[in-house]
């Protein structure tokens, strides 16, 4: 057993499925619901069914890759496996980053409902963290340090406890507002709004970025992050994938479903339908004006714990996405040194602590970060189709129609936020390249690092779907062809990167 996949196998099913479904309840949960029936009234449920669709066929996808190497950090290798490290760069950047931007995102989130809860603008002032607020939010991280520094086995004992808490919740909240809904005569009417008929399937589909709904379902792949660490991979992770899923689009759904039925239809109409509805803390304010103050109580408490929960684990997985990213060479290899008692990448994990610490003082609000973290985690998601169509050339139609899906999703991303996401992998990508010109040769860095980065460029450009669809299956069927896959395997045994 190579460096990337040596140590304890010590994760059972049940351990991995719960670690995937913590962060899948993390901040999201708790306005999602307020904003996905803001995007698309009625076909809120469509969407969630759509964005559950979607990442599970993306897991699928990296189940296959990881059936073949089960490697620690598999998602962010996969393209470095399946092709070579500069090719696989894009990908690499793109879901190293964008789950190490949810780590800072989540301390916020849990800083921000703490300020809310006790009404201090000591904390937060404008929607906008104090620098004592920030100081409580590195204090945040600090505990998630802690709780991943001695390994996954304290990792999955906590988490363990965490997540039945905080499946509980959303279940004791459901539960609490269907007693409302079937004591209400407003349900019905609540559904049969005029302004509903101004909603149709577009608007499901772009609420899958626009209203956070693969942001809440982005802890689906947590799981394959600990591939290395999990009792057979091959099987236990697709179930894992599958199962996690599952169980979080029945919350999803079912709390979609309590919430709509729940607000009073006379908000509704003064407010001109679900597009006017902007409570500022959505299950809390609801739960408020309902009078249902015990359950207000119990939202506040979740609203600390599940931000928490979902902000260590993203760091534990960040720690072992960066040692990925340093055993293929694709940042330096001394981050890719296991501690030999407790199996995980300690000078990882604290480059990744420092770099969270980085962006949660930079940042202003969770709103403002969560569109740009779900563009990263998209196009991280890519790298499992190619990966898939080039180790398996059987399923590479398949493939080819999930990387077209993706394709079409990103497009749903505001131009400003596509660019931001497409400008910074350009400047990473240059840099990178700029360090391996000598070793590398400006030829091969072009035929391996360009290809992506145009079709990138090329989805902020050109908005046209039909075009961007038969664009992205081309593409696709190009970079898994055997052809392009040996030409990239025979530079990276040129290299020498194993």
């Amino acid at each position: 057993m190579d460096h990337a996949t040596g140590g304890k196998t010590n994760v059972s099913l049940i351990s991995a499925t719960l670690l995937s479904a913590t962060c899948m309840i993390g901040s999201g949960w708790l306005f999602s619901a307020q904003l996905t029936a803001q995007y698309a009234g009625n076909w809120a449920f469509l969407a969630w069914l759509l964005a559950a669709s979607l990442v599970w066929i993306v897991g699928l996808c990296l189940a296959r890759v990881v059936a073949i190497y089960p490697v620690r950090g598999a998602l962010v290798q996969a393209s470095a496996l399946s092709h070579n490290r500069i090719f696989g760069m894009p990908f690499a950047f793109a879901n190293w980053f964008g789950t190490l931007m949810v780590v800072a995102t989540e301390a916020q989130a849990t800083t921000q409902y703490l300020s809310s809860a006790i009404d201090s603008a000591f904390l937060i002032e404008n929607h906008v963290l104090t620098p004592w607020g920030k100081a409580l939010a590195l204090g945040i991280l600090a505990v998630y340090l802690l709780i991943n520094f001695y390994g996954i086995s304290l990792l999955a004992k906590v988490n363990n406890i965490i997540t039945v808490l905080k499946i509980f919740t959303p279940l004791f909240a459901l539960t609490v507002l269907l007693i409302v809904v079937f004591s209400s005569d407003t349900t019905s009417s609540n559904f049969s709004l005029v302004s509903n008929q101004e909603f149709g399937f577009g608007n499901a589909f772009s609420a899958i970025i626009g209203a956070g709904l693969i942001y809440s379902f982005n802890g689906f792949q947590i799981s394959v992050a600990f591939a290395s660490e999990i009792k057979n991979p091959e099987r236990n992770i697709p179930l894992a994938i599958t199962l996690s899923i599952a169980i979080i689009t029945l919350v999803y759904l079912a709390l979609q479903y309590a919430f709509m039925a729940s607000v009073p239809n006379d908000l509704l109409v003064a407010n001109g339908g679900w597009q006017g509805l902007d409570f500022d803390s959505p299950l809390l304010d609801l739960a408020t004006l309902l009078g249902l103050h015990f359950l207000a109580m119990v939202l506040l408490a979740d609203s600390v714990t599940s931000p928490s929960a979902a902000g260590y684990t993203y760091l534990g997985a960040s720690s072992r996405v960066l040692f990925a990213m340093a055993s293929v060479g694709q940042m330096p290899r001394w981050l890719a040194v296991l501690d030999p008692v407790h199996n995980i990448s300690r000078r990882s994990m604290l480059t990744n602590w420092l770099l969270a610490a980085i962006v949660l003082v930079n940042a202003e609000s969770w709103a403002e970060l969560m569109v740009i973290v779900t563009g990263y985690h998209v196009i991280g998601y890519m790298a499992a189709p190619i990966s898939m169509g080039a180790l398996e050339p059987q399923t590479r139609w398949f493939g080819g129609g999930v990387f077209a899906l993706l394709g079409l999703i990103l497009l749903t991303i505001p131009p400003s936020s596509l660019f931001l996401v497409s400008i910074s992998l350009t400047v990473l990508i240059c840099l990178y390249g700029f360090l391996q010109i000598a070793d590398t040769g400006a030829p091969k860095l072009v035929a391996f690092a360009l290809p992506f980065l145009a079709y990138l460029w090329f989805l902020y450009f050109v908005q046209i779907i039909w075009v961007v669809v038969i664009v992205s299956v081309v593409f696709y069927l190009l970079v898994s062809t055997q052809l392009y896959v040996k030409f990239c395997k025979t530079y990276r045994k040129y290299i020498g990167e194993y």
